[in-house]
């Protein structure tokens, strides 16, 4: 029997891990700042509903939901279009840590600076339902640090996210970012709660900087370790799956 598959609706990235994420799985997207963490994020959720019917979820836990909007315009993606269609969910998880009120249809209201963990899971888990959304994205896990006492309570508080994610059975992608290209998480435990690692580089070539994916881990499916240029196009990322 073949496995029930999620596509990415990145090109060239599907055929690195035998066809698409394992439907309900949790992987960690990891990387240094400007690899394309987060555009390989919306891409996955964008064209799951426009290529695939499948609706989403993204959790914003730093970025201003309408900044998020505009930013992807560039690669002609209208979140807003599909946030009015009931095919799109933005959580605005960022505004309560810096007092701001939130005028989006989905936010953490009256939580203060800290957030609350238990509260956040549970938005996660009415919104989904409301939508029905069968791709969720978490970004990012360093900002769950801005809002938290200590790196104790991001491991507790990934944990905890890791395991709503993977009991709900929706393929989710969480964001890390990580300083060292070398590192594989932030913190160290990122990559061992999760089913896949998706390590996302900008390192320099030749004078220039170059971007690469490589898949370090992903349960449940065969896929290649190798090392693969990417490029941020107008119409988002596409993997040269064909060089190492």
């Amino acid at each position: 029997m073949d496995m029930e598959r999620t596509r990415s609706g990145v090109p060239g990235f599907d055929e690195i891990i035998g066809g698409g994420f394992p439907k309900g799985t949790c992987c960690l997207i990891t990387g240094t700042a400007g690899s394309g963490k987060t555009t390989f994020a919306v891409q996955f959720l964008f064209n799951g509903i426009a290529q695939y019917g499948e609706n989403g979820l993204y959790v914003s836990l730093e970025e201003r939901p309408k900044d998020l909007r505009n930013e992807m315009l560039n690669f002609g993606w209208d979140l807003k279009k599909m946030e009015n269609n009931k095919k799109l969910a933005i959580i605005d998880a960022g505004s309560s840590r810096d007092r701001i009120r939130s005028d989006e249809q989905y936010s953490l209201r009256g939580l203060g600076p800290r957030i609350n963990i238990s509260a956040l899971s549970a938005h996660i888990y009415e919104v989904c339902k409301k939508v029905d959304a069968k791709r969720i994205v978490i970004d990012s896990i360093p900002s769950l640090q801005l809002k938290l006492r200590d790196e104790s309570e991001v491991r507790r508080a990934t944990s905890l996210l890791t395991n709503l994610l993977l009991e709900m059975e929706r393929t989710s992608l969480i964001i890390t970012e990580i300083a060292d290209p070398h590192e594989f998480s932030r913190y160290g435990f990122e990559e061992y709660v999760t089913r896949g690692v998706v390590v996302m580089r900008l390192i320099p070539q030749y004078g220039e900087l170059k971007r690469t994916v490589q898949v370090m881990k992903m349960r449940g499916t065969n896929h290649s370790t190798r090392t693969y240029p990417l490029q941020i196009t107008g119409k988002g990322i596409v993997v040269n799956s064909q060089k190492s």
